[in-house]
């Protein structure tokens, strides 16, 4: 009968710790605990897929603005290889001759009089 009590004193003590440790780390109220808990994996599961999301956005941003800069290099490459036009002139045409093609300049200066285009004034300074 005297066994029976300690075990039944030795067993109340620790739940009573467990309970007491619970509280401490995780709160009084038990059904809030679950509602917190709840919350908080909501909470981190939004910012995941956030975070998912904005990686696959910037991949595919990235990989649209390498293709488009491919495909301008591949389009330049050959107007510069098409060679002479049937006017006579060089591929850059007779107001561009001392143009290179390469420079990004020379897409801002008139076609006819090799000069600065007025809404496209470089600016010094």
């Amino acid at each position: 009968m005297a066994s029976d009590y300690d075990n039944q004193l030795i067993e109340s003590v620790a739940v009573r710790r467990n309970r007491l440790l619970t509280a401490l780390l995780y709160g009084g109220n038990p059904n809030e605990r679950r509602w917190a808990d709840t919350v908080k994996l909501f909470l981190f599961s939004v910012a995941v897929a956030a975070l998912i999301a904005a990686v696959c956005v910037g991949y595919s941003f990235v990989t649209n603005l390498l293709e488009q800069n491919r495909a301008k290099q591949e389009q330049q490459q050959q107007s510069t290889a098409a060679g002479p036009r049937h006017d006579g002139g060089s591929a850059a045409g007779p107001a561009g001759a001392g143009l290179d093609p390469q420079d990004t300049r020379s897409e801002h200066l008139s076609h006819e009089t090799g000069a600065w285009q007025p809404w496209r004034m470089p600016t010094h300074g």
